[in-house]
């Protein structure tokens, strides 16, 4: 430990003299406070002899304010922690900062050695007289002032490009596994080297893993997030942005390339099902060429757009009869002035949509008319029924709590649910 150097033994007891300990004047002898209190003896050691209190509590050097015992902790832990790692010779010493260790052992141990025994490194004319550095042919201000991130590089991910380094590693506490205790007798030396080989493993454990996340990063570009997410909007018609984000974890079991490959495969998958949906549509309605399919299409375009216009019409003209008609105008507007009734939705055309094939003929109805994406539909299916499941019911509270959606569309889910059977009331 960082006070071995100084601790004394009792030569009558052998055990540490803590101080204050006593040393004997006549025959150097040391004792502990114990014994003697109890006046013991040993050998020529007398009991009447004279003695002196011994304490750790002197300076070393001159016009310094550290006691011997800070001084020898302070050694000590340079010797175990090694130079400049201060903060944990600050924790050894327990009495000074790591900013007040560094100063001092810098004044009294390199620049102002006060003993010859201390000066260990021999002084040259190098050392003494400091010549000038030859100036370097290039600027040396990347050198003085390191490269940091500034506002250009937030999209970076904290990489900095210059240090080829990130800002905060994957797992950066690893390294303060070994922040343990040194204290340990010479009769645990081989459970104590057991521990350490174990720390050690458990070390490379962490750092395999930073190093295999910093190659997945490398391999496939992770630098910049924003243009991964730029990229997954191509897949956003097909194979939505949900499914796209839970498939970013299979990029740590394929290269670059190969991961494009999967994400391009499953569009296309998507793709040709819903050309599949789409001419099973044609087919159901007597199509069996392409040049029908596009005239089908291009008419039934019309007709939506006809009917929708008839359907704003007919609203219009209504509002304008009822406004007109004293009866109907005090029926509707006595208690409602000033309120403006929200316009009724046109059911969604779902066809081509992601999702279509998978969904009933009574769930097609509902996402049509409450306006939903069939796969949208299918996960916010697949959330209440598990959340049923764990529970053991489902009320309408905890659905809109857990949907993020309109608290009509939730409602109309639920009711869907609980009339199939697929949720149960408390």
């Amino acid at each position: 430990m960082a006070n071995d150097i100084l601790q004394v033994k009792c030569d009558i007891c052998a055990e540490i003299a803590h101080e204050p300990f006593i040393e004997c004047c006549e025959c150097e002898t040391n004792l502990c406070s114990s014994c003697f209190a109890s006046g013991k003896e040993k050998g020529s050691h007398k009991n009447d002899h004279k003695y002196a209190v011994r304490r750790n509590d002197f300076p070393l050097f001159e016009n310094c304010n550290w006691s011997a015992k800070e001084e020898c902790k302070l050694l000590s832990a340079l010797s175990t922690y090694g130079y400049g790692n201060w903060e944990e010779i600050s924790k050894s010493v327990h009495t000074r900062s790591k900013l007040e260790c560094q100063e001092h052992y810098k004044k009294y141990y390199i620049e102002k050695v006060q003993y010859t025994e201390l000066k260990l490194i021999p002084e040259t004319e190098q050392s003494l007289f400091l010549k000038p550095l030859t100036p370097y042919l290039f600027n040396t201000e990347l050198s003085t002032n390191p490269p940091r991130n500034n506002q250009s590089d937030q999209l970076l991910a904290g990489y900095n490009a210059y240090r080829s380094e990130f800002e905060l590693s994957y797992d950066h506490n690893a390294e303060n596994i070994f922040n343990i205790e040194d204290g340990y007798s010479d009769d645990d030396d081989d459970c104590m080297d057991a521990l350490k080989v174990s720390l050690v493993s458990a070390l490379n454990t962490r750092l395999k893993e930073r190093q295999r996340r910093y190659k997945v990063i490398q391999n496939h570009g992770l630098i910049m997030p924003n243009k991964l997410l730029s990229w997954l909007k191509r897949f956003d018609s097909t194979l939505s942005r949900p499914k796209s984000e839970r498939l970013l974890p299979f990029m740590q079991f394929m290269t670059g390339m190969q991961f494009d490959a999967f994400m391009e495969s499953l569009n296309l998958e998507e793709d040709l099902i819903n050309r599949i949906v789409r001419l099973c549509e044609y087919r159901r309605n007597g199509m069996r060429t392409l040049y029908s399919a596009r005239l089908y299409m291009q008419l039934k375009k019309n007709n939506d757009m006809a009917y929708k216009e008839q359907r704003y019409a007919t609203s219009i003209m209504m509002k304008k009869f009822d406004s007109q008609s004293p009866v109907k105008h005090k029926f509707y507007f006595g208690n409602t002035i000033g309120k403006r009734y929200r316009k009724a939705s046109l059911p969604l055309d779902i066809i081509d949509l992601p999702g279509f094939h998978l969904l009933s003929e009574s769930e097609k109805s509902l996402c049509s008319n409450i306006r939903l994406i069939p796969r949208n539909y299918l996960e916010i299916k697949k959330i209440l029924i598990t959340e049923n499941n764990k529970l053991g019911f489902l009320r309408l509270l905890d659905a809109r709590r857990i949907v993020k959606i309109d608290v009509n569309k939730t409602r109309k889910i639920y009711d869907y649910l609980l009339s199939e059977g697929f949720v149960s009331k408390p």
